[in-house]
């Protein structure tokens, strides 16, 4: 099928996988609720509206973020008789807090959430933290543990050993960034690590208590950290996402009608402003490399 011809018709439509973010700003998470403001549902309206797909089609997600946790490189996929480069097209046109960064044919059975690779980044006020006795302390999430104290109980229970492939802390500026990677989490967990780092800081759990949670001992209970400095900056896969044409302007217009006073904020403004104009694998990427990027030799300086 030529790109130009649109639509592909007499055969099962292909399947396409979309990076894309948001700005989570007005939102009541990612998963659709009736009668509520959503990611999915803004997107199940206008992408019905456009006739991108058909009523009864899925739109399958790598992560369903909660309130108020931004994106910069989820996963959605679905099926469209469109190309996929028009398709993304008008994703990116649906609302000034959306945004598709690339494009890629998906085999027939994929699914966005057996992800190779999540990786979010919590950034955090740096005034008054000690960075290096932060960074020993993230140490001990990595590998596989018991991550029941880390996550909501749910009913029927879910396994909750998970595998934390690696967890960095650096500076940035004034502030200081957590980027944690994962092939999977359970709901809230990185949230509970950032606020089990803050009840150790305070003294009021050990580094005995986190690893006998870990392993499963003993069963903390953790507050969640705010969800509004937590982003999802990227999902993997064994495959390239070919970029879309970069709409700066745009971005940089919404972004910067809603900064005001927030450093998270000003924050994502760059990544979104930078991202489209980097290239990585096929991406379009942030100006600053995941953990697993910067290598195992130098992680957690």
């Amino acid at each position: 099928m030529r790109e130009g011809s649109g639509r592909n018709s007499g055969r099962e439509p292909d399947l396409w996988a979309f990076k894309v973010g948001y700005y989570s700003d007005g939102f009541l998470g990612y998963a659709k609720q009736p009668g509520k403001p959503t990611v999915e549902g803004l997107l199940e309206e206008a992408l019905l509206r456009r006739k991108v797909i058909r009523r009864g089609d899925r739109i399958l997600v790598a992560s369903r973020t909660d309130r108020g946790v931004h994106a910069i490189g989820n996963v959605i996929a679905f099926q469209t008789p469109l190309d996929g480069r028009i398709a993304a097209r008008i994703l990116d046109s649906i609302d000034g807090r959306f945004f598709c960064f690339g494009f890629a044919r998906a085999p027939p059975d994929f699914l966005p959430r057996r992800a190779e690779e999540r990786w979010y980044r919590y950034m955090m006020p740096g005034k008054g933290h000690d960075i290096k006795q932060w960074s020993a302390w993230a140490m001990e999430f990595e590998g596989t543990h018991d991550f029941t104290s880390f996550s909501r109980k749910d009913s029927p229970p879910k396994e909750t050993r998970r595998t934390v492939t690696s967890v960095r802390i650096s500076q940035s500026g004034p502030d200081f960034l957590l980027d944690i990677v994962a092939p999977s989490f359970l709901w809230g967990q990185v949230r509970k690590i950032v606020a089990a780092l803050m009840e150790l800081e305070a003294g009021r759990m050990t580094v005995s208590d986190l690893s006998d949670a870990l392993s499963g001992k003993r069963r903390l209970t953790l507050p969640l950290a705010p969800p509004e400095r937590l982003v999802l900056m990227d999902v993997t896969y064994p495959f390239a996402f070919i970029p879309t044409d970069p709409n700066v302007p745009r971005r940089r217009e919404f972004l910067e009608s809603a900064v005001e006073g927030l450093k998270l904020r000003i924050t994502l403004l760059d990544w979104f402003k930078e991202r489209p104009e980097r290239a990585h694998d096929g991406l379009p990427r942030q100006t600053v490399e995941s953990p697993r990027q910067a290598g195992e030799t130098r992680h957690l300086q």
